[in-house]
């Protein structure tokens, strides 16, 4: 999805979307609900960091937690790793393969380089693939051709806080537009926290350097060639001072990628593309653990990835009533890390997928949408994931949906293959995360009827929506007990028995002493449940008076019996809510408030539960300069209620923050 063309739609009179079937079209006419974050939103929102933008989504749940990257989530199920949600960047994906995460924090990007987000709100595997489970995100970059001159960004607050970077633009008459911009970064986003047991609690403070440059160049009045790379580096100071199991440290994170595109066009809707895409991440994060004197444990999360993608895609209309697109795709994937794999060696896999839709007017008023992708999945085998949309307009610009198919989610190389063990010489002591035998993805059938609408005389947008999905085959890591010696069977209270142990077991002696014995933590697939709920935005605008945009969520969630978790069903607030009121003042001055509010509700796993939330930020700017510069001055106050519980209600508190913003155009 080329960047150039991503802002072309996007200026055009009738808002576009992409991200919806791979195809440019209007909201009120995609399969599939779609919110989209515009430029406004973003300056308006005051969020220095791209995953806080997800707040102003329908249905979606964001925290943060010191011992790793922030989490998405969408209608619950999240945990430390959103690996339900694909995450793209002008329409290649940046999941981790490792985890099958987002790493937040290490985006090669900053929200000043964004144009808009759009964001499918739900299983989207017929245009996606497998990993396209609970929903889309589309971070889609500013092209060079929409802008010109230079840019300064400066961000100063409390706390230390800071966040400084630059944007340069080629000129206008240059044969190549070009754009190159870079930041700089430092947050604290936890203090260490007393809980109420006197423990202390970990910590995070984060520094980042991002370097992004992005071209494009018009070969002929067909031909368009495409780059965009992207380099993440910097650190993050986690742990606890003077804790002797998690002692302070600094871990060290990179990332970066390499974009390719080349589109040609042969008619108004007709056109190829052809992309490539690498990414690779690097951590560094090890310590020792002192808290068993005489031992010394090594604690090693070094791990070092990549992915490769190419892709190649052709749309055409072929007549009033009849509109396609096919493509084909390949990806390999490959990851290494010691401590995670009890190997050296670099685990990998390939995987291809065939894609296509059809869309279909067999009167004025009615589209059919048929779509699907066909994947040959390295660890999973075929899988096809299918789509079946209905629209009918109502009015030019208002349509009923009702959609439906199924979606998949192929295990991680982390859940396929882990073996997470702590060594000492050849002896492995401790072995915590194992993958169970024969993982199966998981499948959610997914149905949805909604209702969208631009109301142009009076500013509006509306989207209303219903949905259910019925899951199964959910992927979780259960708790299991090996023997505390060799003879011994393993208690009769109804604890699993973990498999057979890998050559060199040796636990610790305070495990073999410990009630239960020593554990690890089977991935596994652990059952099924259903999830039902709606969901309604309205964007309201008045041009001199401001905007106001407002969405709400209920969600429920019915767990099988075979799901063990007993805080699955609240890992969904029973409601979520987001508001952005931006108000214009006189003398360019602007106004803008954000409140977000869920529920009572658990993070899974590594998380824990979270009371009743609202979280209200404030902005107030004032604008300079030509009209339509972007110059601007702001002070910028997050969580104006102070410190709040995040990920987990006995271990963390996010720290507020307060700063002022100057954004300087020539």
């Amino acid at each position: 999805m080329p960047g150039a063309l991503a802002a072309d739609a996007f200026f055009d009179d009738i808002p576009i979307v992409l991200t919806a079937s791979r195809m440019a079209q209007s909201p009120v006419d995609a399969p599939v609900a779609v919110t989209i974050i515009d430029r406004e939103m973003i300056n308006a929102s005051g969020f220095t960091e791209i995953h806080d933008l997800m707040r102003l989504v329908p249905g979606f749940l964001v925290a943060d937690w010191a011992e790793g990257s922030p989490t998405v989530a969408n209608h619950g199920l999240g945990d430390a790793y959103d690996r339900r949600i694909k995450v793209m960047i002008d329409g290649r994906t940046v999941n981790s393969p490792l985890w099958g995460n987002t790493n937040w924090q290490d985006l090669p990007l900053r929200v000043d380089d964004l144009e808009r987000v759009e964001v499918v709100r739900g299983p989207n595997g017929a245009a996606y693939g497998v990993n396209a489970f609970q929903a889309v995100i589309n971070l889609i970059t500013r092209s060079p051709s929409t802008e010109s001159g230079a840019r300064v960004i400066s961000r100063l607050g409390k706390d230390g806080f800071y966040d400084h970077g630059f944007r340069a633009n080629g000129s206008a008459e240059s044969p190549i537009d070009w754009r190159l911009s870079g930041s700089h970064r430092r947050a604290d986003n936890f203090r260490n926290y007393l809980d109420d047991g006197g423990d202390v609690n970990p910590r995070e403070t984060i520094a980042r350097s991002v370097l992004n440059f992005s071209a494009t160049a018009q070969l002929s009045t067909r031909d368009e060639l495409g780059l965009m790379l992207g380099l993440s580096d910097g650190t993050s100071d986690r742990g606890i001072p003077g804790d002797l199991e998690e002692p302070l440290r600094e871990d060290d994170a990179r990332s970066n990628f390499l974009h390719l595109s080349w589109r040609r066009s042969f008619a108004v809707d007709s056109e190829l593309t052809v992309q490539y895409y690498h990414q690779d991440e690097r951590m560094r994060a090890s310590w020792l653990n002192t808290r068993y004197p005489p031992l010394v444990i090594p604690l090693d999360m070094n791990s070092d990835v990549r992915r490769d993608d190419l892709e190649v895609q052709y749309s055409a209309t072929l007549s009033p009533a009849w509109r396609f697109m096919v493509g084909a795709g390949v990806r390999r994937e490959a990851a290494r890390a010691q401590s995670m794999f009890n190997t050296r060696g670099t685990l990998s896999g390939t995987s291809s997928q065939l894609f296509g839709s059809v869309v279909w007017s067999p009167v004025e008023r009615l589209k059919l949408d048929l779509g699907g992708t066909l994947e040959n999945h390295h660890y999973s085998g075929s899988l096809f994931s299918p789509r079946f949309a209905l629209n009918y307009a109502l009015t030019p610009e208002s349509a009923l949906r009702l959609s439906g198919g199924v979606s998949y989610r192929t295990p991680s190389l982390v859940e396929s293959y882990a073996e997470q063990v702590v060594r000492i010489g050849s002896q492995i002591k401790q072995l915590f995360l194992r993958a169970g035998d024969d993982v199966q993805p998981e499948r959610v059938k997914h149905i949805e009827i909604g209702y969208a609408a631009i109301f142009r005389e009076i500013g509006v947008g509306l989207d209303v929506r219903a949905f259910h999905k019925r899951y199964t085959d959910y992927i979780d890591d259960q708790r299991c007990f090996y023997p505390r010696q060799p003879w011994e069977r393993p208690l009769p209270s109804g604890e699993r028995l973990c498999p057979p142990a890998p050559s060199g077991y040796a636990p610790f002696e305070y495990d073999l002493r410990e009630r239960r014995g020593p554990r690890s933590f089977l991935i596994q697939n652990a059952g099924s449940f259903t999830m039902t709920g709606g969901e309604f935005s309205v964007d309201w605008h008045r041009s001199g008076w401001g905007r106001v945009v407002l969405s709400q969520a209920v969600i429920d969630i019915d767990a099988g019996r075979d799901i063990l978790d007993p805080d699955f069903e609240t890992s969904a607030p029973t409601s979520i809510t987001s508001l952005l009121l931006v108000k214009e003042l006189p003398d360019r001055w602007r106004a803008s408030l954000g409140y977000y509010r869920h529920a009572v509700m658990n993070w899974l796993n590594d998380g824990d539960r979270v009371p009743e939330q609202d979280r209200f930020d404030l902005k107030l700017a004032r604008s300079f300069g030509a009209p339509g510069s972007g110059s601007e001055v702001a002070i910028v106050a997050q969580s104006l209620g102070g410190r709040y519980v995040d990920f987990h209600e006995g271990r963390y508190r996010h720290e507020p923050r307060l700063f002022a913003s100057l954004n300087l155009s020539w």
